[in-house]
């Protein structure tokens, strides 16, 4: 499985191991909200430089 922040996060292969098959239930559709670098969502002052709207709301190939 893949961290939600694709750019800077490692996958489940890192941490917890591979995950069964038959544990997935759906798959990302859609980026709803997008933060640069290692920014945390919660450090609001980092946005204005940190926000990639060109990200938000788009779809998942």
């Amino acid at each position: 499985m893949m961290g939600d922040n694709r750019d800077n996060s490692t996958d489940s292969r890192f941490n917890v191991g591979f995950v069964p098959e038959d544990h997935l239930v759906g798959r990302a559709n859609i980026i709803f909200f997008s933060i640069a670098g290692g920014s945390s969502p919660l450090e609001l002052w980092k946005w204005p430089t940190d926000l990639r709207p060109s990200r938000f709301f788009s779809m998942v190939r």
